[in-house]
């Protein structure tokens, strides 16, 4: 664990209707363990779970989006079986996928470094808009081992040689490189970054929040399937319902 405190707030704003998480391990780079995560993981469902909720807004403090993973923590690992240590990887990213599955978006301001395990947090954001000053860096293989989790989202997000350059330690991706691969939802001016988040977030809640959640549902259900059937009834379930609200209002 930590020798500094990590803080993790949670406030609600807008009647409710956006959430505020703040993740605060500053000193430290925003780096994580597996409790840490988990508690930032527990504070997002929390946050989602509150029906009025339809957008959260995720602030990483400090000048970093996320150092990593949190390297001391590895001690405890020393004499632990290859099976052990395979089970707490796939432990890290089902906890990360836990935020995909959330009913509502989570939108980021991505500043500063973004290194290792940070690249799958920043994958599991909805929507993260990124400062151009921002950089990914993948630094595993220079410590001795290969990337997990991170390894296969990099690869699967990005053109294969630059996979190669990344998780071999070789090179970083700009924050350009990161919007062209799709992994930001856009790339802003450093000073224009908190107001790039704000007016996102603004469009967001102007849009019902049982439709958003719709949209998100029709989202993550076509990447988790590949197919548009659950599109279909979600989407079904929105129209019908306008026609009822139109129906009773005339």
């Amino acid at each position: 664990m930590y020798d500094a405190g990590v803080t993790i707030t949670l406030t609600h704003g807008h009647d409710g209707r956006l959430a505020y998480v703040r993740f605060d391990n500053a000193a430290r780079g925003n780096c994580f363990d597996g409790a840490t995560l988990h508690e930032l993981v527990d504070t997002l469902e929390t946050a989602a779970a509150d029906d009025r909720c339809v957008v959260i807004r995720l602030d990483m403090a400090g000048r970093h989006f996320c150092g990593g993973w949190d390297t001391s923590s590895f001690a405890r690992l020393a004499g632990a079986t290859r099976d052990t240590v395979a089970a707490e990887l796939r432990d890290s990213d089902r906890t990360l996928h836990r935020i995909r599955q959330l009913p509502v978006p989570v939108v980021a301001a991505v500043r500063g470094q973004v290194i290792g395990f940070g690249a799958g947090l920043l994958s599991a954001v909805h929507l993260p808009i990124a400062a151009a000053g921002a950089r990914l860096s993948l630094p595993e293989a220079r410590y001795g081992f290969a990337p997990a989790g991170v390894g296969h989202t990099i690869t699967r997000a990005v053109p294969r040689p630059h996979a190669y350059h990344l998780l071999t330690g070789a090179g970083t991706a700009t924050a350009e490189q990161l919007l062209d691969w799709g992994l930001v939802a856009r790339v802003v001016a450093d000073d224009e970054l908190d107001a790039a988040v704000d007016a996102l977030v603004e469009s967001l809640l102007a849009v019902g929040g049982p439709t958003l959640r719709a949209v998100v549902e029709v989202i993550e259900s076509s990447l988790a399937t590949g197919h548009p059937d659950a599109a279909y009834d979600i989407s079904a379930g929105t129209i019908v319902a306008g026609l009822t609200r139109q129906g009773a209002s005339r």
